[in-house]
């Protein structure tokens, strides 16, 4: 199967690596500075490789729009419980695992050494950076941005589009949109915590 990786830097490089390690044969990376060719994309099976949740969300957007189907990309060295459910166009890197009924939103990534345990949900493009651990009924929202090496306690939820600072451990919900950051992880603007 040729995949088509549509993004560029350091980002679409790892995913090449993935998609590559996983016996795909890989194109690209078409670099995204406009729009999207429709005789390249309709058709094509396509990965977007773009760091930035929402532009991200636009470019699996416009790739849809245009006839593509979104690709998942899972590293042979991550671990994947087999009950687990991985939407299309997610990636999960080297070392990413994802435990039992846990599930993986459309175009999430689930970054290098990170953990996502039993029944936690991660929502459609969102970031889970490297190292970062998310404690088993964890809900993370779409767009949502959990930093490098942050944890969050069991039974949490991180709000829509929210950002959890590098390093953070949450103990409390964090609402839609809001920033935390620290241990334990405190808002630094936005909304409030929720509890």
């Amino acid at each position: 199967m040729r995949v088509l990786v549509v993004g560029g830097g350091g980002f679409a490089m790892a995913c090449i690596d993935v998609l590559g390690s996983s016996g795909l044969d890989v194109g690209g990376p078409v670099e995204v500075d406009g729009d999207l060719d429709r005789s390249i994309i309709d058709g094509a099976d396509v990965f977007v490789a773009v760091m930035d949740n929402r532009a991200r969300q636009m470019v699996s957007h416009e790739v849809a729009t245009l006839g593509g189907r979104l690709v998942t990309a899972l590293s042979p060295r991550a671990v994947v419980s087999p009950s687990a459910r991985i939407s299309a166009g997610a990636v999960l890197m080297p070392g990413a695992v994802v435990n039992a009924a846990a599930s993986i939103g459309k175009g999430a990534i689930v970054n290098t050494n990170a953990a996502v345990d039993h029944e936690a949900s991660v929502g459609a493009f969102a970031h889970v950076a490297v190292g970062a651990s998310l404690a088993g009924n964890v809900t993370v929202g779409d767009g949502a941005l959990i930093g490098v090496g942050a944890s969050v306690t069991p039974g949490r939820t991180i709000g829509a589009w929210s950002t959890v600072g590098a390093g953070s451990a949450v103990v409390r919900d964090v609402a839609p949109g809001a920033t935390v950051a620290g241990v334990p992880a405190k808002t630094t603007y936005g909304s409030a915590l929720l509890r």
